[in-house]
């Protein structure tokens, strides 16, 4: 427990960071839920949601970055945006790519499943369970390009592209604390699923229970990125910046 230990230490250090952090992102999912509730166009609406979203995005890079350089010294939100902005179109091309497969990989074990048990309909016919479950799966099978490529481009400071070279270098079977709470994150929705709630009333506790299940899923979301930067730095790895190749013997090697 040692790595998350130290990571809890540093979000406690940190905490007006990681509180900004989990309150622009519930202020998104709420604009994002008058989208929904509200069928008509509202352009401001649009407008305010993908602006939390971008910088909720930037301050979350800044702070990863901050982690590998300072640890858990604090920072202001300005600093984390100009720290964050180097980051930003590296990885919101691997994160649309992403985002891609995963969807595709998800349609691919709902077929599967299809094939082997008697499910009817489609993927969003089923019940909530099935396509958790699927979404879970998918994203076990990605584990270590979501986890991994992130905090490579953040530590090395690397082209997005680049950092696939580094993956060989680093064993997820080391990082069993990290694996521990990515797969407690990934059951949290699967738990959701059999709580008593009615989708037609909506109560003051079933109000605070949701609340209190987004808080928790975005501190371990907070958790495995931290962890995640910690790990891939605890590898020593090197990246000489100066040379577009990675086929040198002397460019990827462990620092002394």
């Amino acid at each position: 427990m040692t790595e998350i230990k130290k990571t809890l230490a540093i979000l406690r250090a940190r905490w007006p960071e990681a509180t900004l952090l989990i309150g622009l992102g519930f202020l998104a999912s709420l604009f994002g839920g008058i989208l929904r509730v509200y069928r008509g166009y509202r352009s401001w609406v649009v407008f305010t949601c993908i602006a939390l979203l971008l910088i909720e995005v930037l301050l979350y890079l800044g702070f990863l970055r901050t982690v590998y350089l300072e640890s858990n010294k604090r920072q202001s939100p300005f600093s984390l945006l100009q720290k964050g902005k180097r980051f930003f179109w590296r990885l919101c091309g691997l994160g649309l790519l992403y985002i891609i497969v995963l969807g595709l990989l998800v349609q691919v074990i709902f077929w599967t499943m299809k094939i082997i048990a008697p499910i009817d309909g489609s993927l969003k016919d089923v019940r909530p369970i099935v396509g958790r479950l699927c979404l879970a799966v998918a994203m076990l099978i990605l584990i270590k390009l979501y986890l991994l490529i992130p905090a490579l481009i953040i530590v090395l400071d690397c082209g997005a592209f680049e950092s696939f070279r580094f993956l060989r270098r680093c064993k997820l079977l080391y990082a069993k604390e990290l694996l521990a709470v990515y797969c407690i994150q990934l059951a949290t929705p699967l738990l959701w699923c059999f709580l008593p709630v009615r989708k037609e009333v909506t109560t003051v506790a079933q109000s605070i229970l949701g609340l209190s299940c987004y808080i928790i899923w975005n501190l371990l979301t907070l958790m495995i990125l931290v962890m995640a930067v910690r790990f891939v730095a605890s590898q020593n790895l090197v990246y000489d910046d100066r040379s577009r190749s990675l086929d040198s013997q002397d460019l990827l090697k462990p620092s002394t």
